[in-house]
């Protein structure tokens, strides 16, 4: 069972992925069911549109020219247009997740990187710079700061644990059961093991939710002590 669905007996879980050439697409058309859910969980995949062959469609028209930059950008827009159309702030709880980082040694997916001989996290200090994708996200939130539907959003930050676990990705074996070891020269360093690192991240948004439950219990419990007022 997953446990986000242990929360409440009636606690209704909606998961939103974008990946590849979906960033920028126009959101489904509206559905009375994003109005019921008590909780969002949102998280964009930007991939550039060379390396995969995946161009970006806005609305009806394919943006051939369009840069993943600027792809991921009008979809944090598009997100927060959503929000604030077809989603109950007041009721709905929305969790934004960062994105996890690859571990490709000596070049890329397609170029002969690798990550097959680690078996260790590093448990060192690890310092992951911010790049164009926090950039992009938190300018885009600063030009909404006033709006409800962003202050009521939650962020997931899960990039500085997860750069840590260069041990976590399919490497070699992610061909499957039968299929043997993939060549060396063509590497998963992106994707996880499971179970593994995105265990990790359930963890922690399972502990935010009990922790979120515990303070609105606490509240609840104090404004009910709260001794009342008469005229």
């Amino acid at each position: 069972m997953n446990p986000l669905t242990t929360l409440k007996p009636k606690s209704k879980v909606h998961t939103i992925t974008h990946k590849n050439h979906f960033l920028a697409m126009k959101p489904q058309s509206s559905c009375c069911c994003y109005h019921q859910v008590d909780l969002h969980f949102i998280a964009l995949f930007p991939h550039s549109n060379t390396i995969r062959g995946c161009y970006f469609q806005e609305g009806e028209k394919v943006r051939m020219e369009m840069s993943v930059e600027t792809a991921y950008g009008r979809s944090i827009e598009t997100l927060i247009d959503w929000l604030h159309t077809e989603v109950n702030m007041s009721k709905t709880r929305v969790f934004f997740r960062t994105y996890a980082p690859v571990h490709f040694r000596g070049g890329d997916w397609k170029t002969g990187g690798s990550c097959h001989l680690e078996k260790l996290p590093d448990l060192g200090s690890v310092l992951v710079s911010p790049d164009y994708r926090f950039k992009l996200f938190f300018d885009v939130l600063s030009k909404h700061s006033n709006e409800s539907q962003v202050m009521n959003l939650h962020l997931l930050n899960v990039t500085s644990m997860s750069a840590r676990r260069k041990d976590g990705h399919a490497s070699l074996y992610y061909l499957g059961p039968g299929s043997g070891p993939a060549s060396l020269h063509r590497q998963d360093c992106s994707h996880w093991c499971l179970p593994g690192v995105p265990d990790s991240w359930n963890e922690l948004l399972y502990t935010l939710l009990l922790k979120q439950e515990l303070v609105h219990a606490q509240d609840l419990t104090e404004s009910s002590q709260a001794p009342s007022v008469t005229a």
